[in-house]
C-alpha cells in the first residue's frame, strides 16, 4: 500500500538504510518531488543518485509504490502531477480507476486538481475535494516550496513525517517513535 516520506525544509533526506528499506518493502517504483529536482521511475539506484540533488533548505515528497490498482509501469509511479502541483498518496481510494491509471491519479485529476484550479492551492474547496475521496488514505501535495499533508502522518526523531511504518522491520527501528498526527484540512 505504499510509503510516503515527507521531508520538511530543514531536514536532511532519510538515511539511505531507510531508503533501502522502503523500497524493498514497496518495490514497484519509487518517485520524489522537490522545488530543485524530480524523479519518477523503477530504479531504486537512479532515485538515490537524484536524491542526492535535494538540498536541506527544501521540501521534499518521496514515495515508494506498492501496485494496487494500475500496472507496474513508470506513469503509475508518484509524484503526479498536474500544472505546477505534486501528489502523492498512500492507502486505497474507494473510485474506479480510469483505464490503466492508478486510484490515486484518477483522484488527483478528475476531482482534487480540478478544484483547485478553480478555487486555489490550499482553498476550503481543496479541502472539501480531498475529503470526499480520502477516506483512511494519506496525501502529500508540493506547490512551489509550500506542502499540504493529510490523514495521520508519523514524525519520526530525524524530522521527517512518514505515511507508516511498515517498512520498519527492515531497518530495524524500534519502537521509540514519535507519533504525531498532522491532519492539515480536517
Amino acid at each position: 500500500m505504499c510509503v510516503i516520506i515527507v521531508k520538511p525544509a530543514g531536514v536532511k533526506i532519510p538515511t539511505t538504510d531507510i531508503i533501502n528499506a522502503a523500497y524493498k518493502a514497496n518495490p514497484h517504483g519509487c518517485g520524489f518531488i522537490s522545488p530543485s529536482a524530480f524523479y519518477k521511475g523503477m530504479s531504486l539506484n537512479s532515485l538515490k543518485k537524484n536524491l542526492k540533488q535535494v538540498s536541506d533548505d527544501e521540501p521534499c515528497i518521496i514515495h515508494f509504490r506498492l501496485a494496487t490498482h494500475g500496472s507496474i509501469k513508470r506513469a503509475n509511479c508518484h509524484p503526479f502531477n498536474r500544472g505546477d502541483v505534486w501528489f502523492a498518496h498512500n492507502g486505497i481510494l474507494s473510485i474506479r480507476p480510469q483505464g490503466d491509471m492508478t486510484d490515486s491519479e484518477t483522484a488527483f485529476q478528475n476531482i482534487i486538481y480540478p478544484a483547485i484550479v478553480k478555487y486555489g492551492y490550499g482553498s476550503m474547496q481543496m479541502d472539501k475535494a480531498v475529503n470526499r475521496v480520502i477516506g483512511y488514505s494519506k496525501f502529500a501535495f508540493l506547490q512551489g516550496d509550500e506542502l499540504k499533508l493529510y490523514g495521520d502522518f508519523i514524525r519520526q526523531d530525524d524530522g521527517c513525517y512518514y505515511s507508516n511504518l511498515r517498512f520498519m522491520p527492515y531497518v530495524g527501528w524500534g519502537r521509540n517513535t514519535r507519533h504525531q498526527s498532522l491532519a492539515l484540512g480536517y
